[in-house]
């Protein structure tokens, strides 16, 4: 009879272990409204239990087995997505009859909380739970000493920090004093106490410490399947930290000493072209700059002169700078008050046009143009009004 109960434990829980996506059919909302009396349902010792002979107390209660999938395919969401199966087992002379408990990180959210039966090997069935912080809690019923206890499974999420590059945290206390603090005890028919199973991009690494900072070394692992068991854990917190991949940083460090070396051989080989060339740069520097002076000289005495013949003209010549003003006629059919407006306008938009090119929002030659036409504009009505008397 033992033989025939471990294999089937031990084909549930194969199946279990390799069923990544451990979902809960006809699961429905969570609910943190307060319990009722919740008995199992489809089993046909409810007709059997003593409620005169059961305890409320789960001193008696050990964790057989506890397996924590924790999913880092919702990176785009920055959650991460955690199930967790646990099994416990009454080692007491009396029937267990009350709160089942257990503690979820800070921002759990979409918690779900589902039983199934290991016999039945039917789905898993939705199940009212409360919560209080961080331990939420369900009433359920533990035979003494069963060897096919119930399944509790558990989904939420955990919101992570944003950004590609940051490693995602997972934080599970097994422990919390004077609220849960089951012990995890190793069943051979089932296995290790404590299995975390970790689905993660390829190249990530994981690390495992304890409450106090701590690594932890699990038991056994299987990389392929990406699980970790740990026997009896003797620690009271577990703490995931998935890490993004430093090969990409690693990789370029690595090749940085040979990039610079490359750099300076092709330098190198060039070096006595580029002396060349500024050798020849120089040389013709000089012997421009040489006809340069020259010239410069001549046109320097030729600029005075034509200075001094242009300053005696206009003398004799230069026009006032409104008689200078070429008109465009647009003016020449407004009255006097028609004439100021458009000076005022006018002035007004150079003022407008003064503040956008401090701003920077015009470039020179744009603020240049506009402005020179606008005061062309005023040098003609200016002359416009002069004429009107």
């Amino acid at each position: 009879m033992k033989n025939i109960t471990k294999i089937i434990i031990s084909t549930f829980l194969v199946i279990l272990l390799t069923n990544g996506a451990l979902g809960f059919p006809g699961m429905g909302g969570t609910s943190n409204a307060t319990n009722t009396t919740n008995i199992p349902q489809d089993t046909g010792t409810i007709s059997q239990i003593d409620f005169n002979n059961t305890t409320s107390s789960d001193q008696d209660i050990i964790m057989v087995q506890h397996l924590i999938e924790v999913d880092a395919g919702l990176k785009t969401e920055n959650k991460l997505l955690i199930k967790e199966t646990l099994i416990f087992r009454n080692i007491g002379t009396k029937d267990f009859f009350g709160d089942l408990k257990t503690w979820l990180p800070d921002g759990s959210e979409g918690v779900i909380v589902a039983r199934s039966e290991m016999m039945t090997g039917g789905g898993n069935v939705p199940i009212n739970f409360s919560r209080n912080g961080n331990i939420i809690s369900w009433k359920d019923y533990v035979g003494k000493n069963s060897s096919l206890p119930f399944l509790y499974a558990l989904e939420y999420t955990v919101q992570q920090k944003a950004g590609a590059s940051s490693s995602e945290i997972y934080s599970k206390k097994l422990v919390v004093p004077a609220l849960t603090s089951y012990k995890y005890v190793e069943n051979p028919n089932i296995g290790a106490a404590l299995v975390l199973k970790i689905t993660k991009p390829a190249g990530n690494t994981v690390q495992f410490t304890d409450e106090n900072g701590n690594k932890i070394a699990a038991t056994d692992v299987n990389e392929t399947g990406g699980i970790f068991r740990f026997s009896s854990p003797k620690f009271n917190e577990i703490n995931v930290e998935i890490s993004p991949s430093p090969l990409s940083t690693s990789a370029s460090q690595s090749y940085a000493p040979y990039v610079v070396i490359g750099i300076l051989i092709i330098l190198a080989l060039l070096y006595p072209y580029i002396k060349k060339k500024l050798k020849s740069e120089d040389g013709k520097g000089i012997e421009k700059g040489k006809g340069t002076s020259e010239t410069s000289e001549k046109n320097r005495i030729k600029a005075t002169k034509i200075n001094k013949t242009e300053k005696k003209t206009e003398k004799i010549e230069k026009p006032s700078e409104a008689e200078s003003a070429v008109s465009s006629g647009k003016y020449d059919a407004k009255e006097v008050n028609e004439l100021l407006d458009s000076k005022k306008q006018l002035l007004s938009r150079i003022k407008e046009l003064e503040k956008k090119y401090e701003s920077g929002d015009l470039l020179d030659e744009d603020y240049e143009d506009k402005k020179k036409s606008y005061q062309d504009d005023i040098k003609e009505i200016e002359e416009r009004l002069r004429k009107m008397g």
